[in-house]
């Protein structure tokens, strides 16, 4: 089983809280927002979690913002169309509103620690 799809399965599985669900959501606006700074694997590997997630039917959020990133994803899973490039950043902006650099990058490390297990 390759790495994405061993995050997948992870995200599927794991008993996230409704925090970190949150800022899964956020991490996967900014990642198509184009505001994460991560190598195209990393962006990968985090938006594979998202889809496991979501897959799980764990959310804490309207479905609305969920709809609106399936809906925004095109081919490349990290890149938006072009339609709903104003919306995904406006979205990441509101969400983002009162977050500190420092909680979306203990997040990260969080996830990557978890993976690093597996």
């Amino acid at each position: 089983m390759d790495d994405l799809s061993l995050a997948y399965e992870w995200a599927k599985s794991y008993p996230f809280d409704d925090e970190q669900l949150h800022y899964m959501t956020i991490l996967a606006l900014k990642i198509l927002d184009g505001q994460c700074k991560m190598d195209y694997h990393s962006y990968n590997l985090f938006m594979s979690i998202y889809d496991g997630i979501l897959d799980k039917n764990l959310s804490p959020l309207d479905l609305s913002v969920h709809e609106i990133i399936e809906l925004s994803r095109s081919d490349d899973p990290i890149v938006p169309k072009k339609e709903y490039k104003e919306v995904i950043h406006e979205l990441r902006t509101i969400m983002m509103k009162n977050m500190e650099k420092s909680t979306m990058k203990a997040f990260k490390k969080f996830v990557r620690e978890h993976l690093d297990l597996l």
